[in-house]
């Protein structure tokens, strides 16, 4: 007479078996997934040893070694990720894309991998503490494509929106006293202020979640990728369950983010 078997290695079976389905019926075992981050410490990021690492490139790997696909992880940076997802260019991006209605028109979306919001950061001395900054004939730095941009441009507060292609690039003006202040997402901003040339800035006001500013940030695919979608959302909840998500979190992160 067979066994029934245990309830939790059924259930451990069925995931096993959810994880490793094909992509799609002319998926071929051997296929590489091209899989895009942005490429912003701590999110992605080169070290000593030339590797490529981060919070979201580590996440990125866990995600594909959890569903047994060989996986090519490319850090762009933020409107490069956004163009290949458009043209179908890649098969996911683990690369800060708040989801939002008009972003989940354009791309599907797992569940969120982390919570975002956004803060000014700005020379330090230069500002009230605690206060939010006064905005109007200042000089304020952003990444095109990003929720920041959409919100100061939307909203033109009076002052001068300056438009960066490079996250890096958009927070170094700040620095070099090209503009008075950068928005950028709150963990990317936390992270300059604990490097060396981060002693020169602070800052400026609370972190913002409105108007697109923070929520949820998840992983995006192409539209019509519903069957990898949730494969990845299976792997996605798999290495939430078993601590290899804290475990990269706590490596890269201030704070946990999720």
């Amino acid at each position: 007479m067979h066994r029934l078997m245990p309830f939790r290695n059924l259930a451990t079976l069925w995931l096993a078996i959810l994880l490793c389905a094909p992509a799609s019926s002319s998926a071929r075992a051997d296929d590489i997934y091209r899989v895009l981050t942005w490429k912003m410490a701590p999110y992605a990021m080169v070290d000593e040893q030339g590797k490529l690492t981060g919070f979201e490139v580590e996440i990125a790997r866990a995600l594909c070694d959890t569903m047994g696909i060989r996986c090519e992880i490319t850090a762009l940076q933020f409107p490069e990720v956004l163009d290949l997802l458009d043209r179908n260019a890649a098969d996911f991006a683990v690369a800060s894309i708040l989801k939002t209605p008009e972003r989940m028109k354009k791309y599907l979306f797992t569940d969120r991998h982390k919570r975002s919001s956004s803060s000014y950061i700005g020379r330090a001395g230069e500002w009230t503490p605690g206060a939010a900054p006064d905005l109007a004939g200042k000089r304020v730095s952003v990444t095109r494509g990003s929720k920041q941009y959409d919100y100061l441009t939307a909203k033109n507060p009076g002052c001068t929106v300056v438009i960066y292609d490079d996250q890096a690039e958009a927070l170094r003006a700040v620095l070099d006293g090209l503009v008075d202040l950068a928005l950028a997402p709150t963990a990317v901003t936390v992270h300059l202020l604990t490097s060396a040339e981060g002693e020169a800035l602070e800052v400026v006001g609370d972190p913002l979640t409105e108007s697109g500013l923070g929520g949820e940030s998840a992983i995006a695919l192409p539209l019509g990728r519903e069957e990898l979608r949730d494969r990845v959302n299976m792997a996605l909840r798999a290495i939430l369950a078993d601590g290899r998500y804290d475990a990269i979190s706590s490596r890269f992160l201030p704070f946990r983010m999720y």
